[in-house]
């Protein structure tokens, strides 16, 4: 028989129970944002054990975590990813190499994480990062060769104004280092971290050369559409990409998938 005590207790926690709503409510009630992104893009991207994976993904969680904010993630070819989100109401699409055209028309938050451009050289290629016996440090020493690119990416403004170099473009990365393997270009261009993964899954590490001296440096970042509510959101994203390069989570996680801070 309950005493005065007790069945203030269960009273008590009958109340608290009922304010209180069930974990999945709460999770059914958060704030949950969608997010196209390019698939199968290591190690910034990629579906691991059934989940979303790599750097970029990481970072974004860690930020969302802070913010209290679900992330639903639609992994897509490229060129779809970009359609998808500019002909849709979603909230965003990461890893964009920012442009005069794309801050007009979209809120690009970020950067996410700096990218490092570099050129891939089949081993015996006389490109070197020496002096001698021909060098590829600048854009310019690209002029007359045929470069390896992937359809639909932007790179850097003044690369893809270039017109002195003849473009080959691919679906993607792996296409493109095949080429460079069978002599159909003379150099593929793209980040250094993603060239050592991709070189690494083929088996091509003794074909094929990452040159150490990049081609240039840039950000990659999110967008948000220009209304209210995208605007509001990539606000808050901002504030906490920020925090998160300030106060060494980025660098951390950079690390430990064995790269530097500027590696992209």
């Amino acid at each position: 028989m309950f005493t005065n005590y007790a069945r203030r207790r269960a009273i008590g926690a009958l109340f608290v129970s009922m304010m209180t709503p069930p974990a999945f409510l709460r999770a059914a009630s958060q704030e949950r944002w969608r997010l196209y992104a390019m698939e199968d893009f290591l190690p910034y991207s990629f579906m691991a054990e059934g989940r979303f994976r790599g750097i970029d993904v990481e970072i974004l969680d860690r930020a969302a975590d802070a913010l209290g904010v679900g992330l639903d993630y639609v992994p897509l070819p490229w060129r779809r990813a970009l359609l998808a989100f500019d002909t849709s109401n979603d909230d965003a699409l990461f890893q964009l190499t920012p442009t005069e055209e794309r801050a007009r028309k979209w809120l690009m938050v970020g950067p996410i994480r700096n990218t490092v451009i570099v050129p891939v050289v089949r081993a015996d290629s006389p490109f070197t990062d020496r002096l001698r016996p021909e060098r590829l440090y600048r854009l310019e020493d690209l002029r007359g060769r045929r470069v390896g690119v992937v359809r639909g990416f932007t790179y850097y403004e003044a690369f893809d104004r270039a017109d002195y170099f003849i473009r080959e473009s691919s679906i993607d990365e792996r296409v493109s280092l095949r080429k460079l393997l069978l002599g159909r270009v003379d150099v593929a261009i793209m980040g250094r971290a993603n060239a050592r993964h991709v070189i690494r899954s083929l088996g091509m590490e003794k074909e094929l050369r990452v040159l150490a001296t990049p081609l240039f440096r840039e950000g990659r970042y999110i967008a948000f559409h220009r209304n209210a509510i995208g605007l509001g959101r990539g606000g808050r994203l901002q504030r906490e990409l920020d925090r998160l390069h300030a106060d060494g989570t980025v660098a951390a996680i950079l690390r430990r998938y064995g790269e530097g801070s500027d590696a992209g």
